[in-house]
């Protein structure tokens, strides 16, 4: 297999939040309004973005755009971003351990109606390296590379991974008994595709154990990690779209789906509680044969009149 090389990036920083000068002081505190409104969006929805390993592990081990685009914590990181008012981000180029990401029209470069003629998109970029810092742990660097304010068609935002932090998540047990010679109970197939990628990632060369991967396996031997198992955080989005289209009332998916969101709150699990209160329970009857959200607000208006 050939080796994909790695794409031409730039090594230029693009630097902190640049100031709001210019312009009217109208548009000045405008755009510092919105600002603030996103950077609250972004504390607010990080802390509750945390991703397990185990999801990780298959956006790292997807080494084509494509594969990558159609991993579960791809399609989350667009939604997020998209909602918290980053504008839509994807990704347009991949090399292992290398991604760069790509804004058309990015919102927040409308923050900066004055400016011109350099980067202003540190929001996108401190964003992009919480994501894969805090909520990925991921040692990484992020910098935006190119800007529409600098007469780029795009922003495009170049994302570097830290190799020993990437390891550390993307290889699971039956990797590393590859690289230490033995063989995992693994059939052929899913065995040449386990070898394929530890050598994209240049940890076996031609079948064998590489100079980064013997290191890495020194290494790795003095580490004592416990994964953690937990809920991706788009389990529960993944299932109530599943409830909607099992359902053919609006009022038996909105039972079904109060239940799944109460039972989900870990505020809900305190000891010798139910999970489901009273007027959760009465408002799940009401709503078992009503077909429209309209007649559920009609049942509740005339029990409380």
């Amino acid at each position: 297999m050939s080796d994909p090389g790695l794409p031409p990036f730039m090594n230029d920083s693009a630097g902190g939040p640049p100031p709001m000068s210019g312009g009217s002081f109208a548009q000045s505190m405008g755009a510092f309004g919105a600002l603030l409104k996103l950077q609250q969006n972004i504390s607010e929805r990080f802390p509750k973005s945390k991703v397990p390993w185990n999801e990780t592990r298959k956006f790292l081990k997807a080494n084509t755009i494509e594969a990558i685009r159609s991993t579960a914590l791809y399609k989350f990181n667009v939604k997020l971003f998209g909602e918290i008012g980053l504008g839509n981000i994807q990704l347009i180029s991949y090399a292992p351990m290398h991604y760069i990401f790509a804004v058309p029209n990015n919102p927040v470069c409308n923050f900066y109606p004055a400016l011109n003629n350099q980067k202003v998109c540190a929001a996108t970029t401190d964003a992009l390296y919480r994501f894969f810092h805090e909520d990925l742990e991921l040692e990484c660097s992020v910098e935006e590379i190119e800007c529409i304010k600098s007469g780029n068609e795009v922003c495009k935002f170049k994302v570097d991974l830290q190799p020993i932090s990437a390891y550390q998540i993307m290889l699971d047990e039956y990797d590393r008994m590859i690289l230490s010679g033995i063989r995992p109970p693994v059939d052929d197939t899913e065995l040449k595709e386990r070898v394929r990628v530890l050598t994209v990632y240049k940890l076996l060369d031609k079948g064998q154990l590489s100079e980064i991967g013997s290191a890495y396996m020194q290494f790795a031997a003095s580490l004592q990690v416990e994964e953690k198992i937990f809920d991706p955080p788009w389990k529960i989005d993944d299932e109530l779209s599943s409830i909607a289209s099992n359902h053919n009332t609006f009022g038996g998916a909105f039972g079904e789906m109060a239940k799944k969101v109460q039972t989900s709150d870990p505020a809900n699990a305190q000891a010798n509680e139910p999970a489901i209160n009273e007027e959760t329970r009465k408002l799940q009857e009401e709503a078992k044969d009503t077909d429209s959200f309209a007649q559920l607000l009609a049942k509740m208006k005339n029990k409380k009149e």
